[in-house]
């Protein structure tokens, strides 16, 4: 009964730190719910539309005239105008008017027609821009494709030719069916967006907690404490893979029973990190000074925006010392990719190990490693 009575008053007097401690709560509460809505705003279009275009046509033929009403079609593009002032577009593109000049040179229809080399269509594109020209040039190859083999089956009819259909590949995704680029970032930054309201608010509770020259009195007692800060982020976490998927039409729908195992290790894990990177800290304050900067950090050495293969042997291996690196990868396999406990046993498996060596690591430094006593006035 004394372990329990311990783990109880832990938990309860972390809550009630919680609910005192108005930045704690702001960032253990209100900014994992916030961002729900905020993050995902950006990338609700999911892919780019509607990206202006100047068409400069120096051949005026009716290849010319058909390619022209391909890319009217178009729905990534927006062809702001045809003409045949190269200059004049070339201004639109330097004053970012327009994102691309699609130019077609003189004679291209004749050139397609007798069989010799014609002059090649030149695409010029804003590269500031990577996604937009990106989609751009998705879009610009498609079309040109598909306008082309029509121009030529017609004259190619007419004169008794035959003429060889090209294969064509038809690409269907798997899980990003989509293939919206808010799809593939945010599944993976909810995670770190879970990671890190954690980190930051159990380490600035811990960081005033030394402050006050308090201490846990026991192993119970900081297990308690620890289980009120996993039952918040637990919910954060429940809030993103169960609620903000679904409102905001994410790709969805793995193991039930994966996603509870996965999020209660990965919670488990960031607490049991968080704990232990609080106890060097001897103010509240000064944990955020230090903290603020690192989200961006961890998402890049997730493994999402560069894989972990790609990276220099020793970083790679440093990552496994975060447990966003291990959440971020298994969570985002089961709750996108409907991968099953076998399939993300690594993972789960490098969380435990987390758990237990910070967890073991929290609990030298705040029962066995003598605190400073209080001093109100630092």
């Amino acid at each position: 009964m004394k372990i329990i009575d311990a783990a109880w008053s832990g938990a309860r007097e972390t809550l009630l730190a919680v609910l005192r401690t108005r930045p704690a709560l702001m960032i253990l509460v209100l900014a994992g719910f916030l961002y729900g809505f905020y993050y995902p705003a950006a990338y609700q279009h999911q892919v780019a539309t509607r990206l202006p275009v100047a068409v400069v046509d120096l051949d005026q033929s009716p290849a010319s005239r058909r390619l022209t009403e391909f890319l009217l079609a178009a729905p990534q593009v927006n062809v702001l105008g045809v003409s045949r002032d190269f200059e004049a577009a070339r201004r639109l593109l330097q004053r970012r008017e327009v994102d691309a000049i699609v130019l077609v040179p003189p004679d291209f229809e004749r050139g397609l027609l007798s069989g010799s080399r014609p002059d090649a269509l030149a695409f010029y594109l804003n590269g500031a821009y990577l996604v937009r020209a990106s989609a751009i040039g998705g879009a610009l190859q498609a079309v040109l494709q598909a306008a082309l083999q029509e121009a030529l089956e017609g004259p190619a009819r007419a004169l008794g030719l035959q003429t060889l259909v090209p294969v064509k590949a038809v690409v269907h995704p798997l899980f990003n069916t989509r293939e919206g680029y808010g799809s593939y970032v945010v599944p993976g930054v909810a995670v770190v967006i879970v990671h890190q309201t954690l980190l930051m608010g159990v380490v600035l509770l811990m960081g005033e907690r030394r402050r006050r020259g308090l201490r846990f009195g026991s192993g119970a007692e900081l297990a308690g404490a620890g289980l009120a800060f996993a039952s918040i982020g637990l919910m954060t976490a429940f809030f993103y893979f169960g609620f903000v998927f679904w409102f905001q039409d994410y790709p969805r729908g793995g193991s039930v029973a994966a996603m509870l195992l996965s999020s209660l290790l990965f919670v488990g894990a960031t607490v049991a990190f968080a704990l232990f990177v609080g106890s060097f800290f001897d103010r509240g304050e000064r944990s955020a000074q230090v903290l603020a900067a690192s989200s961006a950090l961890v998402f890049f050495l997730s493994g999402v925006p560069w894989p972990l293969d790609a990276m220099p042997p020793t970083l790679a291996m440093l990552t496994h010392l975060l447990p966003s690196t291990a959440g971020v990868q298994g969570l985002v396999k089961v709750n996108q990719m409907d991968a099953a406990l076998a399939d993300v046993a690594p993972q789960l498996l490098e969380l435990a190990a987390l758990l237990l060596g910070y967890g073991l690591l929290a609990w030298w430094r705040w029962t066995r490693q003598p605190h400073p006593s209080a001093n109100p006035a630092r």
